[in-house]
């Protein structure tokens, strides 16, 4: 299973977080690790993906993301490259 690292633009996850996912295509089974401005990190592990949603576990908990319009790293403090692609998580499953 291929791990991908993403960074938050917030210390936590709720709806409307958006993360920043290094260049790479995520695929059913990758694993995920989520880390924080505060130096925290969370495990994750992919459930489905596809070009416009992505479904993740963390912990006990299933979010659904979508990916996030304007993807500008300057806002977000993008910490994952200059081909990252940005995602907001939508909902909880």
């Amino acid at each position: 299973m291929p791990a991908h690292n993403a960074y938050s633009s917030g210390n936590d996850i709720n709806v409307g977080s958006v993360i920043s996912i290094a260049a790479g295509t995520l695929a059913q089974g990758d694993e995920l690790s989520i880390e924080y401005p505060n130096q925290s990190r969370a495990s994750g592990k992919v459930t489905l993906a596809s070009p416009n949603e992505i479904e993740v576990e963390i912990g006990p908990q299933g979010w659904r993301l979508r990916p996030h319009a304007p993807s500008d790293g300057t806002i977000h403090n993008n910490l994952a490259g200059a081909d990252a692609s940005f995602w907001t998580f939508q909902s909880r499953l």
